[in-house]
């Protein structure tokens, strides 16, 4: 039975090539820097005399690193990036990277709450992205005509 697993995991991994990459769509307003990180082992004082043991993240020197639009663009321009549905487009990112990237951050609330996510198909991304249009980061610039209660822009402030 294990030998079966690890045929078929041989299998996936080889059918995917290794210049295969993902498009990912982000709904951050700043560019986010994917890295990679090992785990490492390091001995820490302990209260009382002695060490313990603990794993710590330490980045990977040699590896590639990349950047992740996001969908914010300076005040009174067009955006230089592709937006669908309040998600940033990023093309051309390594698959096998952002695979290890998931494993290592797919916890975080950013990825659990669909803030950035990523496929194979720039189609199938641009198509969730839609769909996923009333998501809000709470990021999102303010809207003046509509401001939440007792705020007030400048030009209102001269009117009264």
């Amino acid at each position: 039975m294990a030998d079966e697993r690890s045929t078929l995991a041989l299998k996936r991994n080889n059918d995917v090539p290794s210049n295969a990459t993902v498009t990912i769509a982000s709904k951050a307003p700043f560019d986010i820097i994917l890295k990679l990180y090992d785990f490492v082992e390091r001995s820490e004082p302990v209260l009382g005399g002695g060490m313990r043991a603990v794993k710590q993240a330490q980045e990977r020197i040699s590896a590639k690193f990349f950047v992740v639009q996001g969908n914010s663009w300076p005040q009174n321009q067009g955006p230089h990036q592709q937006l669908v549905g309040g998600y940033a487009i990023t093309h051309g990112i390594p698959k096998a990277f952002w695979d290890e990237w998931l494993t290592q951050n797919g916890e975080t609330d950013f990825v659990r709450n669909g803030m950035i996510f990523a496929h194979a198909e720039t189609a199938s991304v641009t198509s969730k992205a839609t769909d996923q249009t009333e998501i809000k980061s709470n990021l999102e610039r303010l809207d003046p005509h509509k401001l939440p209660r007792g705020l007030q822009t400048s030009d209102m402030r001269r009117a009264s």
